[in-house]
């Protein structure tokens, strides 16, 4: 079986992190999120897997390459323009003859993949949805669903938009299983949407559409907030990502190649990523995420942030609850709370710079 992951949006509210990088290698504990993905489809046997793609392809195929580093065999499937996920699907037809499974690219869960293709199969389905329960459905969309027959799979009756208020309910989590079938829906050129055109059309066609009710760990990264959070629930354990190290009794976890001055003190949960450095008499954590080569002088404090590749913080300097994009530095003094900083970032020395909440 082959898998197809959807990668192409521009990931508007993750800027200013994504302007010169898209969601897929966005790291998460130091490693390109979707490694997490691949993970997934591995645990399944799945492994021949196709990426669509649209905003900055480029810097995705040079990230992955043909995916044996990471244990999956990649192709690629270039749009012209943005397609949505419906047209993103229909560009990648003629590669998918047989059942495949679909991915979105920004989610992130401990999903059973292989439980969900054989609760597709035993459904008989063209098309399967994995949903999961949530107290406020407003930042997603209501999928509303029909009580089993005996012994048998819920079916999916309709789909809603976004609550304008909390409101409790069933989601999806963006993951899928379809039949080829599920072409006859897409038209063959131009975009469309699965959540909105495609799935309200097989639905209305009489399907059938089965649901698959995942019980585990489930959030997206589109926002900071929930990708900060992402950092949180892995660092606490719940949800594991691949090749991540196992903490120490202190519940850091310390690549091999990091060098931590004997003086410097480490707070669990938190993570000191490859080739970091932290000087003496630094302050790490907890929930401090410090990416390849980044680099903590002495007397500095760092924590509930992450901090991407090659990133300085000066002598004296505090950083809480940020994130901070490639190759920024944050002077000697310097005092930083809240904030989401892009690539190559300036903090001036004993500047302050608070940062309201998302």
């Amino acid at each position: 079986m082959k898998a197809v992951i959807l990668i192409g949006g521009k990931a508007l509210r993750l800027r200013p992190l994504t302007f010169r990088r898209p969601k897929a290698i966005v790291p998460l504990l130091a490693r390109p999120f979707l490694a997490t993905q691949f993970e997934l489809l591995r645990r399944a046997g799945i492994t021949d897997v196709i990426l669509c793609l649209a905003s900055l392809p480029r810097r995705i195929e040079a990230t992955f390459g043909d995916g044996n580093a990471f244990g999956v065999s990649l192709r690629y499937s270039v749009e012209p323009k943005p397609l949505g996920t419906g047209g993103a699907i229909g560009h990648a037809r003629s590669l998918l003859s047989e059942p495949f499974v679909c991915l979105n690219g920004d989610s992130l869960t401990d999903l059973d993949v292989r439980a969900l293709v054989d609760n597709h199969e035993s459904a008989g389905a063209r098309l399967t949805l994995a949903l999961t329960p949530v107290r406020d459905a407003s930042p997603y969309g209501l999928v509303r669903t029909g009580a089993p027959e005996a012994g048998g799979t819920p079916r999916v009756l309709s789909f809603s938009e976004k609550p304008d208020s909390p409101e409790p309910g069933e989601i999806s989590i963006g993951a899928y299983v379809m039949d080829p079938g599920i072409f006859e829906f897409i038209p063959e050129r131009g975009a469309c949407s699965l959540e909105h055109e495609v799935f309200p059309a097989v639905v209305a066609a009489g399907g059938p559409v089965a649901a698959y009710r995942h019980e585990g760990y489930f959030t997206d990264i589109g926002v900071p907030s929930r990708y900060r959070q992402a950092h949180r629930d892995a660092l606490d354990g719940r949800i594991r990502i691949p090749g991540v190290g196992r903490p120490n009794p202190g519940g850091v976890i310390v690549d091999e190649t990091a060098s931590v001055h004997p003086r410097a003190r480490l707070i669990g949960p938190s993570l000191v990523g490859p080739e970091a450095q932290v000087r003496e008499d630094a302050e790490i954590g907890p929930y401090a995420v410090l990416g390849r080569q980044v680099r903590v002088e002495a007397n500095a404090r760092v924590k509930d942030s992450i901090l991407w590749a090659h990133t300085r913080i000066s002598e004296d300097a505090a950083v809480s609850g940020a994130i901070l994009g490639v190759s920024s530095f944050v002077g000697p003094g310097a005092r930083l709370s809240g904030a989401v900083l892009g690539d190559k970032s300036t903090v001036a020395a004993h500047s302050t710079v608070p940062w309201p909440d998302d």
